[in-house]
């Protein structure tokens, strides 16, 4: 794709690169990483992956981590407006699914209110992707017919919103994505609401 001719508006794609293995990468995503103008794209995308992008594709890195994030959400979403308002074709490259924790609601939302067009493609997500490589199914007919992704951490400074005891009274498998710093928390409040503790082996 070209950038539109000079006063057309161009478009953003906000799409999900998935768990990180290239293979898991849909074959629209992996399509519009040859084709945009521009390519915005956070820390979480694996370095097979950005391999992927033509060598003459201009990139602008906006990495995030847990607790250190190099450009703030409010300007990576003027990023896409100000790229798209230029006629460009931009490729919003998240990792896992844009709409799983991803904050690609936000951006869309900024993007709707700028009269921007775009448009969301999904991406397999870590919560599933993640278990099935280890062999384990996140349902299983005799043992759980739900299972429910959960946040590991709120914003900063903000108090915890999940319902501990209504996610143990569902019985369902739990994946907590960026959950890693909480995890003894997680894991007390989950036995404080009633889920049994780990079984020791005889």
């Amino acid at each position: 794709m070209l950038a539109d001719e000079k006063g057309k508006k161009g478009k953003v794609w906000i799409a999900g690169a998935g768990p990180g293995d290239a293979g898991l990468l849909t074959v629209r995503t992996a399509h519009l990483m040859r084709q945009a103008d521009v390519i915005v794209y956070d820390a979480l995308i694996s370095a097979e992956i950005l391999s992927l992008i033509p060598p003459d594709t201009r990139t602008i890195y906006v990495g995030k981590r847990s607790d250190h994030h190099l450009v703030p959400q409010e300007e990576i979403n003027q990023i896409l407006v100000r790229e798209a308002e230029l006629g460009n074709h931009v490729l919003r490259l998240k990792g896992g699914d844009p709409f799983v924790f991803g904050r690609g609601g936000e951006e869309a939302q900024t993007l709707r209110n700028a009269g921007i067009d775009f448009e969301i493609v999904p991406g397999v997500t870590s919560g599933v992707a993640v278990p099935a490589y280890a062999g384990i199914p996140v349902t299983h007919r005799d043992y759980t017919s739900s299972f429910h992704v959960i946040t590991g951490h709120t914003r900063k400074g903000g108090l915890t919103r999940i319902d501990y005891k209504a996610l143990v009274r569902l019985g369902g498998t739990l994946i907590f994505l960026m959950g890693v710093t909480a995890l003894p928390e997680i894991c007390t409040k989950l036995r404080e609401a009633g889920m049994p503790g780990r079984r020791r082996r005889r």
